[in-house]
Order: C-alpha cells, then sequence, then structure tokens
C-alpha cells in the first residue's frame, strides 16, 4: 500500500493507474491528520509520498517526523516542483529518502514504483 499526501487531486488517477498495474492500493489522505491514516496497518504500507505543494514549508518537518513515526518502515518520497528548490531541499533535510521534482516523478513513476514496494 503507498499513501499519497495531497491537495492536488488531479494527479491521483496517475499514480492510482500506475498502482494498479502492480496490484497496490494507494490511500490519498488530504493532510497527516487525516482519518485515512489513523485507520491504517502501519505494516502494509510500504511506502508514503509527499506532494510539497500541499504542505508550507515550515509544517515539513512535523508532517515527515509524523508520517515516518506512523510508518516507520515505509519509503520516503517527495515531489514538487522544480522552481521550488527551498522545498525540495526542506524535503531532504526533513528526512525523505527520495526527493523529486514533479516531472522527474511524472516521468518516472512507473521505473521507481516497483522499487518502492
Amino acid at each position: 500500500m503507498i499513501v499519497l499526501l495531497t491537495k492536488d487531486l488531479f494527479f491521483v488517477p496517475t499514480l492510482r493507474s500506475a498502482a494498479s498495474n502492480l496490484a497496490v492500493e494507494v490511500v490519498v489522505a488530504l493532510s497527516v491528520d487525516s482519518d485515512k491514516l489513523t485507520a491504517l496497518v502501519a505494516d502494509e504500507v510500504s511506502a508514503w509520498i509527499i506532494d510539497l505543494n500541499s504542505v508550507p514549508i515550515d509544517e515539513l518537518p512535523t508532517v515527515v517526523s509524523a508520517l515516518q513515526g506512523r510508518f516507520p518502515q515505509a519509503k520516503r518520497i517527495a515531489f514538487g516542483p522544480h522552481v521550488q528548490q527551498q522545498r525540495l531541499q526542506a524535503a531532504r533535510s526533513a528526512g525523505c529518502e527520495q526527493v523529486l521534482t514533479r516531472g522527474q516523478f511524472d516521468s518516472q513513476l512507473h521505473s521507481l514504483l516497483p522499487t518502492w514496494l
């Protein structure tokens, strides 16, 4: 299972389509406090992904810490616009293992997804 933290619901079908090819469920949450996340079994989540446009930069360390605490074994991924270098660096500093630009995420999703499972 993959958790996607985003407010961009237009991107969700792209991830769900790629995940369905691998028979992987995608759970979408608008915030780290979502009831959808508290209901999940931690060991079933193999990766969580943060859309950096959905989290204020000053809240990023708290959000990453909360997701890492809730799903400690999961891969930690973030993506955002290439022009927002400060957000991308903040995600790295907060503990995301893989930080991608939106273009990299879109173009490499099908090859990256199996490595996150």
